[in-house]
């Protein structure tokens, strides 16, 4: 069964606010959900995301378990993300696919729209930057190159997934440094 993220978000908050006997208004409730698209980036990623330019033979996409306008909004509204918008070649959600990550057709889904640009582009050409241990595995299941962004240094810590932490190509800090190394494992 897939529900929309929108759909998931809302009806967690409301499940919270009933588990602690709180009540809002709808339209309280509503200018809450909206608070998503105005989400901050950590600080680092402004900076790595206009360095880009910098790299013409990467092409970035957003690659997102939210849905198309939750992301568009985002990207578009968020005074930390909106002034790099232009960067992005594509969002891409798990809308059109109905799944959510780390489901194997996402991120095929994902290389069938990155393949827009670079149409003989490989899973193995493709790497997936992202703090969520989740993500990094599901797209190293499907041969994407991984880069894990532990930003408290504090090592992988999934139980979930301990098996597959060996997997990943490499691990950072943050964005930029995940930029220079995979500008660096392309040499």
């Amino acid at each position: 069964m897939y529900i929309p993220f929108s759909d998931v978000n809302s009806g967690s908050f409301r499940h919270a606010l009933r588990e602690h006997s709180l009540t809002l208004d709808e339209q309280s409730t509503s200018d809450i959900m909206k608070a998503y698209d105005d989400l901050d980036t950590f600080p680092d990623v402004p900076p790595a995301l206009s360095s880009l330019e910098q790299h013409p033979n990467i092409i970035p996409l957003i690659f997102s378990n939210g849905t198309q306008s939750m992301v568009e909004n985002s990207v578009h509204r968020s005074k930390s993300l909106a002034p790099c918008s232009a960067v992005f070649k594509d969002i891409v959600t798990v809308d059109e696919v109905k799944k959510y990550k780390p489901a194997p057709e996402v991120y095929r889904h994902l290389g069938e729209r990155a393949r827009k640009w670079l149409p003989e582009l490989e899973m193995r050409q493709m790497w997936l930057v992202s703090g969520n241990p989740f993500d990094v595995v599901g797209a190293n299941a499907v041969g994407m190159r991984t880069a894990w962004v532990d930003r408290l240094g504090n090592g992988w810590c999934d139980s979930l997934m301990e098996a597959r932490k060996g997997l990943l190509d490499i691990t950072v800090r943050g964005v930029g440094e995940a930029l220079d190394q995979i500008t660096e494992f392309g040499k």
